[in-house]
Formats: C-alpha cells, structure tokens, sequence
C-alpha cells in the first residue's frame, strides 16, 4: 500500500542524519484501543458489503477517497483530534552501539593511536648492600605489602620504607655463624619471619620491631620460605618442607616430603591452593593445600638439569607456573598444572636465579647470573625478549615487587640494590625528569641502608 504517509516516513528515515537514525527498526505493531474507532470500522466493513451485494459503487470506491480516509483515521481520533502515532522504533537517546563491524572499525580509526611504551634500562634508584652473601641457596629479599623492604645483609636484617626511604635495623645476631637466610612478609604485611642458618624460625612485628616468637624449625638451615595466610612453609637443606600454623602455639605443623636435596625454592599460588618447591636435586614438585599430612605431590617435573630456585605463579592464569634452572640448566621453563606438563621452555644463556610476572601486562622478568648479570624482560606466551636491563656488575641473586606492582627491585652479589620501573607505563612526570636527571628524586646517586 502506498500512502502518503508511508513515503512520508520513509524520506523521514533516510533523511535523517546517522546520529539520530534507530538501530532497530522493530517488527511488530502492538494495537492500542483507546485510539481505536471500532464503532466506524465496523459501519465501513458492513457498508462495504452491502454495496457488493447490491452491486452498487461502494462509498470508498475511490482510491484517493479511500486514502483520504485511511490517513484520518491513522492520524485523528473520534473527536477529529490529532494524535501521536505509535513508534515502532526504539528512542534514538536510548540507541545501542552498532554491532557491524565496519561502524567498530570507523570508531577505531576516530581513537588517538597510542603511544608506544617506553622501557627505561637504567636503575630509578641505588643503594648500598654491604656483606650481602653470595649464596645462590638463600633468600634474601622480600618487599611486603606495607611497602617496606625487608632485606638481610650479612648477619644483620634491616627495613627499608619505601615510602620516605627511613631505614631501621631489625636484628643483628652476635654469632657470626648464625646469620639470616630466609625472609619473607605475611600476607597482611605486619608479620616478617625470618629463617636462620642455625635452622630456627623467628616472628616479627613489623610495627614494634619485637620478635613475637620462634618457631620449632627443621634441622639444618632454612634458605627459603612462603606464606599461605596463616600457614607459614620452611624449606631447608635437610630437604624438608614444614608447613607451620601459626595460629597454634602447639608448634601444630605438617610436613611435605619429596626433595632429595635442599629446597631453595617456595612459592604459594595467589589463591592458595598450590605451592611449588625447587631443589637442588633440579626437581620441581607441585603440592595441593588440601593433602599437607601427606607427602603425595600433586606434580613431579624432572626437565630441569640443575637446581631449580626460581619460581612465580602467573597472576593473570592461575594454572601457569614459571620455574627457572642454575647454571647448567640456564632455561625459563613455564608448567601448565592443570595438565601436568611443560608448555614452553626458552633457554636465556645465562643462569636463573629469580622470576617476576607482569601483573599489569603479559610479561616475565627474570634476574640472571654468571655470564651475563642482567635482568631480561620478556612476552607471554610467545617468551621472546623484549630488553635486558643491565648495570649489576655480579649474580643478580634476588627479585621483589612493590605493592602496586610498579616497581621491581633486585639485589646482587656485587653488593647493590637496584630499583626499576620497568612494569609502570611512561607518564609526562617521568618524561620531564629524564631531561633534567638533577631534579630527578629517583636518582642515580648511591645511598647507604645503613
């Protein structure tokens, strides 16, 4: 039927600009009866049909009449009143973003293409590390999430504020033969427990700098340590794996036993169903949370050919695990443990000495030894490199992450401890001060922890 009002409506549509045109053109009429005169449409259908059986010229025989009325009817109530038609299409304001392809590519071209990130591979930041020891086996290090560092230099262990760089001495062991090996914050970042060479376990308050107790440790030293919430796990070079609640004051604790060697590597995952442990027998076991008073591991991955210390879960897959080997091994190999097998194993030339995720890009850190003494930056899942970061002159030995995950900092046999901004994206501030090093706060120049 072609009416006015139908090519009214269509040069309304097609007229319209793109802004304001529907998305949806709608594909039914729901009737309202209050705008309906069925009294008269009742009188037009009977008087039609007495027209026909008379065989006289029915009233609306006229096309022009019978569109007259057509549009008086679709326009004008029973009072003679215009109304409002009914839209058959939603509002404009309303108006969904289009699903074609080509409206999504138009839009991407209108977006400012963005700016290429800018990898700095210098150091933000220096400061002195005097007698920290050069022991591959040991753990050192650990950032914590009241943005404090935590680092053990010799036979003493200090604390460094990130946030107004105060340093305090924590402890110091008068027998020089007992010193530090292990640290590692809770996961609240108040507590600090501390791992000795004389094998015991000792809690910190953070806040008070008092020790809070000892915990009954194994029988030889402990190099490495993780926390699951209040479940704090030691491994030693008895090759042992203690799982201590310290909840309890009956030094309640489980063990999990599967290393031949020392164990020099512990990581919980994020949600705390899994730990992995490294060990100088070059083994990389997988433990579940749910079986601690078993030594059953749920994984036993042998591919590394010397010993394995470096370990991290994948933040973004919870399934991914990074694990790197020594020197004759010198391999980032990364463990789906969901399957029970190694996805992808890059060789860096270099041996492995620690491992950080990206948790604000699919990338990988790794702090390198002898050969070469750099830290390498790569891409997941493809695992090419993206940059080295160099200026340690020894073993890059430890790796933290600060607490917004901005900020790497890696500690050395060469007795330097280094901060990077190599996660945190460029901002204009950091532009500036690249033009202008002596107004720089994160400089270059070297500070004493003491």
């Amino acid at each position: 039927m072609d009416s006015p009002l139908m090519r009214l409506r269509e040069r309304e549509w097609f007229s319209a600009p793109s802004s304001t045109r529907f998305c949806d053109p709608g594909d039914r009429f729901i009737p309202t009866r209050s705008l309906m005169n069925l009294d008269l449409a009742h009188c037009l259908l009977t008087t039609k049909d007495q027209a026909r059986t008379s065989n006289q010229s029915p009233t609306l025989n006229s096309k022009e009449e019978y569109r007259r009325r057509l549009e008086e009817n679709l326009t004008l109530d029973d009072e003679g009143k215009p109304f409002r038609m009914l839209v058959f299409k939603p509002s404009p304001k309303k108006c969904k973003k289009s699903l074609f392809l080509a409206d999504e590519m138009l839009q991407d071209e209108k977006k400012p293409p963005q700016t290429p990130r800018c990898i700095p591979t210098v150091a933000d930041r220096i400061l002195d590390g005097p007698k920290i020891l050069d022991d591959y086996y040991l753990n050192l290090l650990d950032w914590g999430k009241n943005n404090i560092l935590a680092i053990a230099l010799g036979s003493s262990l200090y604390l460094w504020n990130a946030a107004n760089s105060e340093v305090q001495l924590l402890l110091t062991m008068e027998n020089e033969e007992d010193y530090p090996t292990s640290v590692s914050w809770s996961d609240d970042g108040k507590t600090l427990a501390v791992g000795f060479a004389s094998s015991k376990i000792e809690l910190w308050d953070a806040v008070a700098l008092s020790k809070v107790r000892a915990l009954e440790g194994p029988s030889d030293r402990v190099g490495s340590l993780s926390w699951n919430e209040k479940i704090l796990t030691s491994g030693s070079r008895d090759t042992s794996i203690i799982n201590h609640d310290v909840r309890s004051f009956s030094q309640s604790k489980s063990y999990f036993q599967g290393h031949t060697q020392e164990v020099c590597g512990l990581r919980w995952s994020s949600s705390g169903n899994f730990l992995a442990s490294g060990g100088n027998d070059n083994i990389v076991h997988v433990w579940e949370s749910s079986k601690m008073g078993s030594s059953k591991f749920l994984h036993r991955f042998t591919d590394h050919s010397a010993a394995v210390r470096a370990l991290a879960w994948c933040p973004f897959q919870s399934h991914r695990l990074a694990s790197g080997g020594g020197t004759l091994d010198q391999c980032i190999k990364i463990w789906n443990t969901q399957l029970g097998k190694c996805i992808k194993s890059t060789i860096t030339g270099a041996q492995v000495c620690a491992l950080e995720w990206n948790r604000h890009q699919k990338e990988i850190l790794s702090a390198h030894g002898y050969n070469q003494n750099q830290l390498s930056l790569w891409t997941y899942p493809s695992m090419s490199k993206v940059t080295d970061l160099r200026g340690h002159t020894a073993r890059v030995l430890h790796l933290a992450q600060s607490p917004d995950g901005s900020t790497l900092v890696s500690a050395a046999a060469d007795e330097t401890i280094r901060f990077w901004k190599v996660f945190e994206p460029p901002s204009s501030s950091t532009l500036r001060s690249s033009i202008d090093e002596s107004h720089n706060f994160f400089s270059l120049k070297r500070m004493h922890i003491r």
